[in-house]
């Protein structure tokens, strides 16, 4: 027979294996869109607390020099009524250029060396 109907005919079986595969694939497409959602989900969900760990240390490091600079303001402020007090009770403004130098230079130890310091000399 022409029509097709002959059971020795590969067309009507290739169709079913054909639609058994695909419904397969959209069996495994539908199983793995989830998984590959939450993936997803959750990739970006530990990209948001990096970002958000990122911006909480920003705010801290703005609120510190935001106290450091308010800290400064006061003390400029009051230095300010320091002088201006200083300045109306006639006191003269005291030498800022002394330094005195925290560790001992080679220098220093050489004439410690030659020269001892007693307390007689205080």
């Amino acid at each position: 027979m022409v029509d097709g109907t002959l059971s020795g005919s590969s067309f009507p079986t290739r169709r079913v294996e054909s639609e058994g595969i695909l419904r397969l694939l959209l069996l495994v497409l539908a199983l793995a869109m989830p998984l590959a959602t939450l993936a997803y989900l959750k990739i970006q969900s530990t990209r948001m607390s990096y970002a958000m760990g990122e911006i909480k240390e920003r705010i801290h490091q703005e609120e510190e020099l935001q106290r450091k600079l308010l800290l400064e303001r006061s003390r400029f402020q009051r230095d300010e009524e320091v002088q201006v007090y200083a300045t109306k009770v006639g006191l003269e403004p005291r030498k800022q250029g002394l330094l005195i130098r925290r560790a001992f230079t080679p220098e220093d130890q050489r004439i410690a060396k030659l020269r001892p310091v007693t307390s007689e000399g205080l």
